[in-house]
């Protein structure tokens, strides 16, 4: 089963996946944002907090044909599952949301206090009871890195997410760059995360290493993928980091290699600026830009379908 914020739907309901996007944000909540290290205008914050806005957002996505989304929000920035839940209703989206915590700038100061054992039977309630009064569950876990090794509170966090994948056996994503983001080749953060979660006791296969697309390392994301991991090229879109054309042709080449089993795709919306609202492609950018460069390149539409459905149900499946 799949446990979006509504409750359980089958793997055969989940459909058409986003695996990493925000859906409900606001950056500015953060309790260090301080440790970004840049001075920000309101405009470069990641917020989403308009709710007519984002049922009209989730609707163009249903049409263009999607069915569900991962909400990669965490505690700590605004995450907030009542309103998931009421925009689900609303726009006939599956929402997955997500226990767990982002980047160090993002932790609440509980999260520093409490020793690895009490968080880990925190978030472990997020997935197995749900979170505050009504009881909304999430989905699945997020960890993050904020600099070019996996340490400090970030190694705590990580520590109580293997401790409660362990428990719920549901999927671990992971976000793999910080504000140091272009000097971290794409993937190899992700090769630590791994390390320390096999060290932990949990199955390669339950991890999802996020933003591999960045400063990809086509090399590590083979390993990663001969590891059992998935790989999860999740800034589709932003070519600041990477054109796409390339992102198409690296995909093409993993398939070739034999990993097409192991690949995500998603875009990492967050920001007021790339929705629909704001003049770009919103939720739909994939269908209607990114699905073209990859038939390009060679790849077929079944191929799409697995990255797209079929590897975003098995990522997300937790046994009954």
């Amino acid at each position: 089963m799949i446990q979006t914020v509504l409750g359980e739907i089958s793997e055969q309901q989940l459909g058409v996946c986003l695996p990493h996007e925000h859906i409900w944000c606001d950056q500015r909540l953060g309790p260090r944002v301080d440790l970004l290290g840049t001075t920000r205008s309101e405009s470069t914050y990641m917020r989403l907090d308009d709710f007519n806005v984002m049922v009209a957002e989730l609707k163009a996505f249903k049409n263009a044909g999607g069915h569900s989304i991962i909400d990669v929000t965490c505690d700590g920035w605004g995450r907030d599952l009542d309103t998931l839940s009421k925009l689900s209703e609303a726009s006939e989206v599956h929402i997955i949301a997500t226990a767990g915590y982002y980047i160090e700038p993002h932790i609440p100061k509980f999260v520093h206090e409490w020793p690895i054992e009490k968080l880990a039977d925190h978030i472990t309630k997020e997935i197995e009871q749900g979170v505050g009064k009504s009881q909304r569950r999430c989905g699945v876990f997020k960890s993050a890195i904020h600099r070019a090794k996996v340490e400090g509170i970030e190694l705590k966090v990580l520590k109580a997410v293997a401790i409660a994948q362990k428990r719920t056996g549901a999927v671990i994503t992971t976000h793999t760059t910080g504000n140091r983001r272009m000097e971290i080749p794409g993937g190899v953060a992700g090769v630590q995360q791994l390390e320390i979660l096999k060290s932990e006791g949990v199955d390669p296969s339950r991890l999802i290493v996020g933003h591999v697309d960045e400063r990809p390392d086509i090399d590590v994301l083979s390993w990663l993928a001969d590891e059992g991991c998935f790989i999860q090229f999740d800034v589709i879109g932003k070519e600041h980091f990477l054109l796409d054309q390339t992102r198409a042709e690296l995909l093409f080449e993993l398939i070739r290699r034999g990993h097409l089993n192991s690949l995500l795709l998603s875009q990492d919306t967050s920001r007021k600026r790339w929705l629909r609202d704001g003049g770009h492609s919103g939720y739909c950018y994939i269908f209607e830009n990114f699905s073209h460069r990859l038939k390009s390149v060679g790849i077929s539409n079944p191929e799409i379908e697995v990255m797209m459905i079929t590897n975003p149900a098995r990522a997300l499946s937790i046994a009954s």
